[in-house]
């Protein structure tokens, strides 16, 4: 008598095309009976979830992010264990056959461009936003090709948390410049939010596209939560640092442990930094300078060459707030560095916008 064990896994090889999709094994599928009914997959990986929907026997929409998020590459190996309820544990492989290691840096930093904001979005709803306890009024996210294939929205984790909406399910009211108004969901799965419900609808309303910027505004928060839509097609950010002048960021453990500091996506496409390997200058407020380089890391770019000498002459340390400030772009980037801001004054002076 066989014995089937108690959390089933099958492996999968990364093939042409996986990006696009990936197929669960039919051998596998005698362990998923009873499962017909879900309409979405769970992958976790690292205590974090990702939400993908299941057609028939392929990980279909979501699956694309899982993939760029792990710089997933042709020739690596994935173990999918079965806990249940199609939520699935997943190990990824190199073709070193060893196990890939992830730094905790891919999504850090914050992106700030008070200009930008100011600029293409229109604050008629102001006390909304200087009387928000939590410090975050708003976000601005792009969208993303799930966010039209699928039918919800995923909110910034840092947007959620500060705004109480972790592990909450309950109505929420949109509202738009036009008065007009959608009632739709916020739903918990994992350790991500969502906006779902009539999600559809409204992006249909208010023709809302791929690459398209929009911003969601706190008007009341409460049981049912009101915000107010501003919707933007997306500027071209290819051309000019001006629309992402400066970031912030944290310095997280990975930074002490590693000699690099990654750079938030948004900024470093804003400046033209994806895949550019080119030195960096670095200024200080006391006019020292340093050179480093910048590297790029999967999807990502990293500040890499140099980093350990500027680190430990600035002695950053584990939760310090710093701050690099566009000067010039070109061949060699030249940044100016401010540190010892705090989490709060840097939510205040900067407006932070979080991409998701």
């Amino acid at each position: 008598m066989k014995i089937p064990p108690k959390k089933p896994h099958f492996f999968k090889p990364m093939l042409p095309g996986f990006k696009h999709d990936l197929k669960i094994p039919i051998g596998f599928l005698k362990y998923l009976k009873g499962y017909d009914h879900i309409e979405h997959a769970v992958l976790k990986r690292d205590g974090k979830k990702w939400l993908v929907k299941l057609t028939g026997r392929r990980f279909e929409a979501g699956w694309a992010e899982f993939a760029e998020e792990h710089d997933l590459q042709l020739g690596d190996m994935l173990v999918f264990r079965h806990e249940g309820n199609m939520e699935f544990d997943v190990s990824i492989f190199g073709s070193n056959h060893c196990e890939r290691e992830y730094a905790e840096y891919l999504e850090e930093g914050e992106v700030h461009t008070v200009e930008e904001t100011s600029k293409n979005f229109e604050f008629k709803d102001a006390a909304a936003a200087l009387h928000n306890p939590f410090g975050q009024s708003y976000f601005i996210c792009t969208v993303k090709p799930y966010c039209v294939t699928n039918g919800f929205l995923r909110l910034p984790k840092q947007f959620a948390w500060a705004n109480g909406l972790a592990n909450k399910k309950c109505g929420l009211i949109i509202r738009d410049e036009r008065q007009r108004s959608w009632d739709l969901r916020l739903t918990t799965y994992g350790s991500q939010v969502y906006m779902g419900g009539r999600w559809g609808e409204f992006r249909a309303a208010n023709d809302i596209k791929v690459g398209n910027y929009i911003m969601f505004e706190v008007v009341s928060n409460g049981e049912q939560p009101v915000w107010k839509f501003h919707g933007k097609p997306n500027p071209s950010i290819n051309s000019s640092s001006k629309a992402f002048p400066h970031f912030v960021c944290t310095i997280r453990p990975y930074c002490l442990s590693n000699d690099l500091l990654c750079i938030p996506r948004q900024f470093a496409h804003a400046n033209g930094l994806i895949n550019k390997k080119c030195d960096l200058i670095i200024r200080d407020e006391r006019q020292r300078s340093w050179s480093l380089r910048l590297r790029s890391f999967g999807t990502g770019v990293c500040i890499k060459g140099g980093w350990h000498d500027f680190r430990d002459t600035n002695c950053l340390k584990e939760g310090d707030h710093i701050v690099f400030e566009v000067v010039t772009n070109g061949e060699k980037p030249i940044w100016q560095f401010r540190r010892n801001i705090s989490g709060e004054n840097a939510s205040i002076s900067f407006k932070g916008l979080t991409e998701q």
